[in-house]
This record gives C-alpha cells, structure tokens and sequence, in this order.
C-alpha cells in the first residue's frame, strides 16, 4: 500500500513526543541576566523544539531560587514523579547544570531516565541520549560514574580504617556514656555511672531480664529521644567494647583515645556471662575472695559469713567446717576487711620489687622440675619473670580506682588459691596473658601459678612484702 505525501505527514503527527521543559535559577543568580533567568532558558528550549519535527511540550518546570547541588526541588520531584507514570518521553533543559551541579547526582538522574526509556536533551551542548551519539556517551558518563562511586567507597574505606588504627571516632551512634566534643568521645559522668550500674547488675545477677528491669526503674534513657531501654539496645551496651577503651571495626579491635569507662575484668565477666552457658556462682560483692581462700589446716575451703554490730557490719571468711561444727576446726575466721587489705598492700609492693620476683622466676624455673604435674614448655626465667610482673602491676594499677564489683573480678582474675593458716598465708598468683582485654585468657606458661608464703597479722606498710625463706611453689 502506498501513502500519499499528505497522510504520511498526519501519521508522522501521530508519533510526536511529549517533552518537558526543566529551568532552574539558584537564589546567588542575577534572574534579569541573559539565558540565566528562567524565561531566558525556557525561551532557548522553545526555539530548540520548533526545530525538531517530533517534540510537543507537555509541560514546563521550573525552580525558581532552588541550588543545583541538591536535588530536592519541588519541580524536579514533580518532574520525576511524571516520568514515573509514563507521561513524558524527553526531558530538556538549557544546559546541564540547570538539571544538577552534582556529577554523582547527574548519573542518578540519567539513570533514572533510562528506566523509563525518557531521552535527556541539554539544547546548547548538544547532548541528546534519543540519538545515537548521545547514548554512548551516556554510557561512557555512566561507566565513569560507577568507577567513580566504587572509587569513592574504597577511599572511605582507607580512611576510616586509618582513623580506627589511630584509634579515632569513626561517627555513628554515640555511646551512652559519653558526649561528642571536638570530634572526640569525652566520658559524661552522670551518664557513665549510669552504665557502670548496668554492667555491675548484670554481673551481679546474672540475668539480661532483670537487669533490664534495673534500668528501667532507675529510668535510663537512651539515644537522642531519650527513649526508655530497650532489650536490643541493652545487649548493644553489654557487647559494646568502647567502655573499656576499644573500638570494633571490619571485624577487628582496635585501642581507641577514649577514656574507659568500666575496667577490663567486668567487662570480661558480663562477656563470659553472655557468649556461654556457665555454672551460676553468684558474686559476693562485700567478698571478694569468697571461692579463693581456704583453711591450710583442715584443707576446707573458707566461706562469707558476717556479724551485725550496733553500728555497723563486720565481714568474715569462716572455715566451712566450722560452720558445720564449732570445735572442727582450730582456725575459726579471718577479718574479711583485714586480709584483703593485707593482700593489696603486698601484692602492690611486690610489684615494684624487681630483684625479688627476678629471683623468684629463677627459682621457679630450675625448681619445678622436680614438681608433679607441672608444664614448664622451656620457658626462660626472663620471660616468667616478665609475666609475674605484667600480671601484680596489671593488679597494683587498677586495684585502689576499682569499684567493689570490679575488686571482686580483679581478685578472682589475678588469684588462682589462698591457703590461709595462723601462722602464715599462701597466696597463689595466676599467670595469664593481660595483654588483650578481649581475647580468650591463655597461660603460655602451662597451668602453673606462682605462689608466696606471707606474713600474717595487720598491715605493716614497713614489714616486707615476703617473709625471707618464702615457699615458692607451682599449682
């Protein structure tokens, strides 16, 4: 079939497409300057319409007093929203920076138009994506853009994993606990004991349920809104490794410039407590060698007891056979209150004694070969004697600024046995590596422990840390 010339003009009417006109003026423009007004630019459009034989306007937006560095504009979302229902074919705007100033937001935009098969024309250069030309570059600008946009994420990358190295705030969700002040996280101390009772609770009771209700009736907001605490938020505090000073990033820890806010060992305890079933021992806050100590004379371990005064109470750890029957037993009780203080001031001394816990390592080393059970694995004496210290300064340093909680967990983390008698104290020091807060707890050195007979009686800050002749032996 042929077509007269005059019926395959009317079809060709029949195939126009519907374009809409884009203008945009920033607020820091002149409005009455030449082709920078929006009448300038939609005139210009105008005339580059009636020079094509297939456009027809469907409609003009326009943002008057709106930057190009955003694209939350009123007529461009209109614009957008049109494209969506299929109501436009062709957008064209005077130049591209009418459209956007942002090359990422650009590639967004064309992006989107490539969804809904719509063509992009910028009138004065020459950029058309109906035709040919115009869609390979577009192509190209969109594979650049990609590239662009992966380049941009390795960069951040590289550089919040640099900023973790240094151990610098990384944004995000500041802590309960601390406020955000020139680009660091400075400790709040209203909000920082707030969780230093939250992680104590936990420990104390060893429920998430009940801590919770804790925090609850002691009305702990939490975030920006101040919301009451949530489960969810609650487990976030107790994993949360920033309030001992470590930050958590691409799976690896990291020391960080803030200031702990609770000690290693709580922490510790409340992950113990968290990661693994464990056989409930409730912790003795006013006892905090209750499990540790025992009678040297019957071999009874020696369990918390007290006794109410008019004006106060007076703790005690008892031999366990004599609270099943009075004369069992020569060693009653020992002052809970004295022998933990005799214990700080010693094992704080000895710390600073080098020469001493040098030759107890050098003894400890050429000794115990001779003694049953024990697993030296060719350790050195320099190298015991590196661990011995590590683990009495570990305790000296954190011992006197601890909470009673935090004493309880130190004691437990630092002393491995307390053989008690009249006559003298045993006390038999773990050795574990401290050098991680976070890690498993290992002993490269076996599964000894090191230990010293001292002295008994009240603290003498003038009397030596160990009686001469000391009983150094391996568990």
């Amino acid at each position: 079939m042929e077509y007269s010339e005059k019926a395959i003009y009317q079809l060709q009417e029949t195939e126009m497409k519907k374009c809409a006109i884009y203008t945009r003026v920033s607020t820091s423009m002149q409005a009455e300057k030449d082709y920078n007004s929006c009448e300038a630019q939609r005139d210009k459009i105008l005339s580059y319409i009636k020079s094509q034989e297939d456009l027809e306007v469907y409609k003009e937006y326009s943002d008057a007093g709106y930057s190009g560095g955003s694209i939350e504009r009123p007529a461009l979302s209109e614009l957008l929203r049109d494209i969506s229902r299929g109501l436009i074919q062709s957008v064209l705007t005077y130049k591209i920076d009418r459209f956007t100033r942002s090359s990422k937001d650009f590639y967004s935009l064309i992006e989107f138009l490539e969804k809904y098969n719509v063509a992009f024309v910028s009138v004065t250069e020459r950029f058309d994506t109906s035709s040919p030309a115009g869609r390979l570059l577009r192509n190209i600008m969109l594979t650049f853009a990609q590239f662009e946009r992966e380049m941009i994420v390795e960069r951040t990358k590289d550089k919040m994993l640099q900023r973790a190295e240094k151990g610098l705030w990384n944004g995000g969700g500041i802590p309960l606990g601390y406020k955000l002040e020139g680009g660091k996280l400075l400790v709040n101390k209203e909000k920082a004991n707030q969780i230093k009772e939250i992680f104590e609770t936990f420990v104390l009771t060893e429920s998430i349920a009940r801590t919770l209700d804790f925090a609850k009736a002691e009305n702990i907001k939490t975030g920006r809104k101040n919301l009451p605490m949530s489960m969810s938020t609650l487990w976030n505090i107790l994993r949360n490794p920033r309030y001992i000073g470590y930050m958590k990033y691409s799976g690896k820890l990291y020391k960080t410039d803030n200031e702990p806010i609770i000690s290693e060992e709580l922490f510790e305890q409340a992950k113990s407590l968290r990661n693994k079933k464990v056989i409930k021992q409730r912790l003795y806050k006013e006892y905090p060698l209750a499990r540790l100590i025992a009678c040297s004379e019957c071999g009874s371990n020696m369990t918390p007891s007290f006794s109410n005064k008019p004006t106060r109470r007076y703790y005690y750890y008892k031999c366990y056979k004599v609270v099943r029957e009075a004369n069992a037993c020569g060693l009653k009780a020992v002052n809970a209150e004295k022998i933990e203080a005799f214990l700080i001031d010693n094992l704080s001394r000895l710390a600073q004694d080098k020469q001493y816990i040098e030759t107890l390592a050098f003894k400890i080393a050429h000794e115990t070969g001779a003694r049953k059970g024990f697993e030296l694995r060719g350790v050195c004496p320099q190298e015991l004697s590196t661990r011995v210290s590590e683990v009495l300064i570990n305790f000296k340093n954190k011992i006197k600024k601890s909470t009673q909680v935090e004493k309880c967990l130190l004691f437990k983390k630092t002393i491995s046995r307390i053989n008690f008698s009249k006559e003298s104290l045993e006390v038999i020091v773990s050795l574990i590596d401290t050098s991680s807060p976070l890690s498993e707890g290992r002993n490269d050195f076996g599964v000894g422990v090191v230990g010293a007979k001292k002295r008994e009686g009240a603290v003498n800050p003038d009397a030596p840390a160990c009686i001469t002749g000391s009983l150094l032996n391996l568990g």
